[in-house]
């Protein structure tokens, strides 16, 4: 779906197209339609791997192949072209529609081609140009790399162009093809550097930010750190000399590039992008406010911001620090009044009490009574059918449902026979609130449970001067209060798996106003 403002809508000429500004480029479309982007790039990656082989297109009844293996060698299932989604007959009209393909007819050469596909496909120019570049991105290490010791290889070239211009063309123009593809290099490996920084230093640091900064740093510094100082001054000088070169020795140095059969407005083209490219490296490299020179600034402010970079990453281990809000969490609860106050301040805080506990039965599903939950039903068999062939695969008689009548049943006889045990387990501790520890009788498995529960909590809470500890459970269903007893006996309590060794205290135990008892 293509996305438009107001300001898209309005209908009539505008002013920058008929200024000659280029607009959209239609042969860009198939980078951009939604879920069916990854179908149109494999295709064309496919057409321009085969510009490489062949001059007469791919054959539509080869392409499926060549996406199947192009799909194999990129780790993705080769099956993947008979999925339903995957109409290739009209990814091809839409390429076509684009710009970005050429569809001709082959030549029929027996009866049996008469009633054969025999369309071939062939990327144009500038889609092939387009996807060129767009394979490209984000690999600058090989422009870098070919960037390494600019400096140093312009300087040398540069001398060499000097001495050679005018008693020898064609080894001046060998000197000048190294001067133009360094400068290309140099340029692009420069504009990659700032826009990995520019990208890098924007927003909140995070290591791979860090990471990014550190390596384009190093990868400048070994390039080109020390080589701006060492060589700005000899450039200058040379391109200088260079300028003051009559066009005559530059015609000659430019027929001896293009050949015996050129024209002379090529000649006079290329002596033209001389003169321009000299300019440039006197851009690049003249003066105090040169190209270079900037870039070396550059590099060094962003000193700075990597270093409080990696101090923000080192104080927070890498994660986005909550410790102001914690400790203003704290000092609220700490200046409630009482527990319970202190409680709900940390359940408004934290939103997890609501959540904690639902009471009660779950009511069942809206809308079918019949239906049940994902956690309760019995898994379901899909048939490979099925799977293979998607909605394809359920053509005919529709096939019977199972029945899980029985074990819905079952499972709501479960929860109800839980939900009387917890009932029960609670009712039974809670008869036994205000009696010391040691009067309790032997108690159940899950009695301990609970009671293990209570004691936890307990340890939790705060003691007054008295010995008194208040404390409510972690689900906001108990209060609890221990009150010690005199003497310091142990209190033993038999459980199913054994005795159960504690303090005697005396154990109150209430339900909170929002909390359950079953």
């Amino acid at each position: 779906m293509r996305r438009t403002g107001p300001e898209e809508d309005v209908a009539g000429a505008d002013a920058w197209q008929l200024g000659g500004m280029p607009g959209g480029l239609l042969q860009a479309s198939y980078l951009t339609p939604g879920r069916y982007a990854a179908q149109y790039r494999a295709i064309v990656d496919v057409l321009l791997a085969q510009q490489q082989h062949t001059l007469t297109g791919v054959a539509a009844a080869d392409l499926p192949d060549l996406i199947r293996a192009h799909l194999a060698a990129s780790d993705a299932d080769p099956a993947l072209v008979e999925e339903v989604g995957f109409d290739l007959p009209a990814r091809m009209t839409s390429l076509e529609r684009w710009g970005v393909v050429d569809r001709f007819q082959d030549r029929a050469l027996r009866d049996a081609d008469f009633i054969r596909n025999l369309d071939r496909y062939q990327l144009t120019e500038i889609a092939a140009q387009l996807h060129q570049a767009v394979t490209t991105l984000g690999q600058d290490a090989a422009t870098a790399a070919a960037a390494t010791l600019a400096p140093g290889v312009l300087t040398a070239n540069l001398t060499q162009l000097r001495d050679l211009a005018e008693p020898d063309p064609g080894e001046a123009a060998n000197a000048w093809s190294i001067i133009l593809n360094t400068h290309q290099s140099m340029a692009r490996a420069a504009a990659g550097w700032q826009a990995r920084l520019a990208s890098a230093l924007a927003g909140t640091p995070t290591v791979d930010k860090i990471t990014v900064v550190q390596e384009t740093l190093r990868r400048y510094v070994d390039m080109w750190g020390a080589g701006v100082d060492v060589h700005s001054e000899t450039i200058t000088r040379r391109v200088n000399e260079l300028s003051a070169v009559s066009d005559g020795v530059w015609r000659a140095v430019a027929a001896r590039m293009l050949g015996p059969n050129v024209d002379d407005p090529a000649i006079v083209d290329l002596v033209g992008t001389y003169r321009q490219t000299l300019e440039t490296l006197r851009s690049w490299f003249d003066g105090p406010d040169c190209q270079a020179r900037r870039l070396r600034r550059q590099m060094r402010d962003t000193i700075g911001p990597l270093l409080r970079g990696q101090r923000t990453l080192a104080a927070i281990g890498g994660h986005m620090s909550r410790r102001a809000e914690l400790l203003a969490l704290a000092a609220r609860i700490e200046a409630a009044g009482d527990d319970e106050a202190g409680w709900q301040v940390w359940c408004n805080a934290t939103g997890l009490y609501a959540a904690r506990h639902l009471p009660g039965v779950a009511p069942a599903p809206a809308g079918n009574p019949s239906a049940s939950s994902w956690w309760e039903s019995d898994t379901v068999p899909v048939e490979a059918r099925l799977r293979k062939q998607g909605p394809r695969g359920t053509t005919g008689a529709p096939a019977r449902l199972a029945d899980n009548t029985g074990n819905r049943k079952i499972a709501r006889a479960n929860a109800v026979a839980q939900q009387s045990l917890a009932a029960q387990t609670e009712a039974a501790v809670m008869a036994r609130s205000g009696m010391r520890l040691s009067d309790w009788p032997p108690i159940s498995e899950a009695e301990t449970t609970l009671l293990l529960q209570f004691l936890t909590a307990m340890l939790r809470g705060r003691s007054a001067a008295a010995g008194t500890r208040t404390a409510t459970t972690g689900d906001g269903r108990w209060s609890l209060r221990a009150e010690p007893v005199p003497g310091g006996v142990d209190a033993v309590i038999h459980t199913p798996a054994g005795r159960l060794v504690h303090p005697d205290l005396i154990l109150h135990i209430s339900a909170t106003t929002t909390g359950s008892i079953g």
